[in-house]
């Protein structure tokens, strides 16, 4: 909220072990979203969706090595997707990314205010606490889904124990309870490792 109210334009990076992801902000507003995920970027993205080919992608990011034209202008200019469909996945993309980035139990993050890279820059640019309120209230509608499931496993097995939590987060004054925050159940009966160890050490 503070990037969107105050118009910053730079970079923030999320880490965790093994992985990041970046949010791009122009303006206050999310340009896009990139990870070291393969299977969260574009190209493998419009695969997954069936919007173009394996061998059409293979094609494309030679091309890209070898011009430095944008993946998604080489795509477009082959005709191998339309511009507004070409949008639409992006966008996707883009909530994807943020919607697993709010599933992240632990990492860290960090903001540079500098100069975007060229390659990030486009006509698409996304309001900041819209997106955020569309994301939370997906990661919301999970949780609640989530309740159900624990609610049925709790009728069918009843000896569990429950474990609360609760992590809030805020967007416009909509509240929302991230995952983690809901009820989980632990089996009776089912000793920790660690537990174990003691015990078998005290013998």
């Amino acid at each position: 909220q503070w990037i969107e109210a105050t118009m910053q334009t730079g970079i923030v990076e999320f880490v965790r072990e093994g992985e990041w992801k970046k949010v791009f902000f122009q303006s206050g507003q999310i340009l896009f979203v990139s990870s070291s995920k393969e299977n969260e970027r574009i190209g493998q993205f419009l695969i997954k969706n069936r919007r173009i080919r394996v061998e059409d992608l293979e094609s494309c990011l030679e091309e890209n090595e070898r011009t430095g034209k944008k993946l998604t202008e080489i795509l477009e200019e082959r005709g191998l997707i339309s511009h507004e469909e070409l949008y639409e996945q992006v966008i996707l993309l883009i909530k994807d990314n943020l919607f697993d980035l709010f599933l992240w139990e632990e990492g860290r993050f960090e903001f540079t205010d500098r100069k975007l890279p060229a390659k990030v820059k486009g006509p698409l640019a996304l309001k900041t606490g819209q997106i955020l309120f569309q994301v939370l209230t997906r990661i919301d509608e999970k949780r609640r889904d989530g309740i159900e499931q624990i609610q049925d496993a709790e009728k069918k097995s009843p000896g569990r124990k429950k474990v609360k939590g609760r992590i809030v987060f805020k967007v416009d004054n909509n509240k929302f309870t991230l995952p983690g925050s809901y009820e989980k159940t632990e089996i009776s009966g089912i000793k920790k490792v660690e537990e174990e160890d003691r015990e078998t050490d005290g013998s």
